[in-house]
């Protein structure tokens, strides 16, 4: 099934039962045999749904639940730290909700669905489940359940597939610059009310049929203009608002894909910031969009979640940050005190980064950041910005992480920030830059450099097969309009 149900608030109330019939709408039944539609039939005053049914019938969630109180999903769930075996499941709820929920997750074998066990509560309004136990490279539906004395609702439904092994073929989705202003979010349906919330919601929308494993966001996910230009976080509680409202106008991707993301310039936790400040960003981060820990993957990374590496098939995938560690403010008012030449990835995340290369087995080889470790734009302002992708292969240190890239056959190096489509082809890497999935600024040659560049929005995807991988720009609306091959 793809794409999920929509998230929906389910405002329990006083039934008077009836039949809970499958194949409506967002709880229509799942993979074969059922699947995880059934939650049973609901009968008698106030709607008691039989638990003991749950994907035996392939009915859908039935019964106006007779209870008092509300459960409402902030947005879809996340899907994060996916492993051979397992991943982490996450929603957000009005405060009423955490303590009614459960979930349930089945596999496409047809297995017995499984009930998961008691979730954590990291913040107030979260409620998340470690999934363990299952297959790799195997697709699972999940469902998100309402539970009180007298009622089961699916709040969710939705399916990931575990870590595919070598020789699989999968997609992996790209998006970038989504420039996501906090602002307070509601439960109910989702209603963007400016450029970046439209864009976002419509790219989504274009991901969902490519049915990817994993979506990677390049880094911008938010943008906090309102307050200055490339200024702190106000607070956690703002940054908090900014990431649900990145998630909700994200949709029903991210709860049918792992979710990794990369620190940008907006994200609040640039280097020259103070602790403090880098905190009231990170915090919330943490909670509200975890990453993988140094021990998910045998690569390992950074305890704050901000850089690490996994593989997937037959790629590895490395992510890497550098605004944290980098120092020196650059701002696109002056050149001054930073320059292009003194961004950096600091010395410990480079040499994990030389030791990953250097480790590596996969055939396919990707790394993704925010923008070059270095700059070479249209003019100086915006080359000390870290503009201008492979214009900047020998600019600072990407000198160096460029001469590690063709030492160890990095093919694709992906970059955001510039706010276009372009792809650059330096010494055999391609420097791509996936467009824009929200920000309302197209730079032009003046500001970038690049001569030949689409200032579409949209995403890219990533086929990815034993003997080849595909990389496709796709224009929001659907279209793809480029796409180059690697063998």
């Amino acid at each position: 099934m793809w794409p999920s149900s929509t998230y929906a608030a389910v405002a329990p109330g006083t039934g008077t039962g009836g039949a809970a019939t499958g194949g409506q709408g967002p709880n229509a039944g799942g993979m074969g045999g059922g699947g995880l539609g059934g939650i049973g039939s609901a009968s008698g005053t106030g709607g008691v749904v039989s638990t003991g049914a749950i994907g035996a019938t392939g009915q859908g969630a039935g019964g106006t639940a007779g209870e008092s109180g509300m459960v409402e999903l902030l947005g879809p769930p996340l899907l994060f730290r996916p492993t051979d075996d397992g991943f982490g499941l996450q929603v957000v709820t009005s405060p009423l909700g955490k303590h009614e929920l459960s979930a349930v997750v089945q596999g496409e074998d047809g297995s017995s669905p499984r009930l998961l066990g008691d979730p954590t509560h990291p913040a107030e309004d979260i409620t998340e489940w470690e999934v363990t136990d299952l297959e790799p490279g195997m697709r699972y539906e999940y469902l998100v359940l309402a539970t009180g004395d007298h009622f089961v609702t699916t709040l969710y439904r939705g399916e990931v597939t575990t870590r595919r092994p070598p020789g699989a073929e999968y997609t992996v989705a790209l998006l970038t610059d989504s420039h996501i202003r906090p602002r307070e979010v509601l439960p109910g349906p989702v209603e963007a009310v400016e450029t970046a919330e439209v864009t976002l919601l419509a790219v989504g929308a274009d991901i969902l049929p490519s049915r990817p494993d994993f979506v990677i966001h390049l880094g911008d996910m938010l943008d906090f203009h309102d307050y200055g230009f490339n200024v702190p976080s106000p607070s956690a509680a703002t940054t908090r608002s900014g990431y649900l409202n990145y998630r909700r106008f994200l949709g029903d991707v991210l709860g049918n894909a792992f979710h990794f993301l990369t620190i940008g310039n907006w994200e609040g936790e640039s280097g020259y910031f103070t602790p403090e400040e880098i905190e009231r960003a990170r915090g919330p981060r943490l909670l509200y969009l975890p990453g993988p820990r140094p021990d998910t993957y045998p690569e390992g990374g950074s305890p704050f979640e901000d850089y690490y590496a996994f593989t997937w098939g037959d790629a590895l995938y490395v992510v890497l940050n550098v605004m944290t560690y980098t120092p020196t403010a650059h701002l696109l008012t002056s050149t001054d005190p930073g320059t292009p030449e003194d961004w950096t990835l600091g010395a410990a995340q480079l040499d994990w980064f030389e030791r990953t290369l250097a480790n590596a087995s996969s055939k396919w080889r990707f790394v993704f950041i925010h923008h070059t470790v270095g700059g070479a734009a249209g003019n100086d302002v915006d080359a000390t910005y870290g503009r201008g992708g492979g214009q900047a292969a020998r600019v600072g240190e990407q000198a160096i992480v460029h001469e590690l890239m063709m030492t160890h056959a990095v093919q694709v190096f992906f970059y955001g920030h510039d706010h276009v489509f372009t792809d650059m082809v330096v010494d055999g890497i391609h420097y791509t830059l996936p467009g824009s999935a929200g920000a309302p600024w197209k730079f032009t040659t003046a500001e970038t450099g690049y001569t030949d560049y689409w200032p579409d929005s949209g995403h890219a995807l990533i086929h990815v097969g034993p003997a080849s991988v595909l990389v496709d720009f796709v224009a929001k609306g659907g279209t793809s309009f480029y796409s180059y091959v690697l063998e």
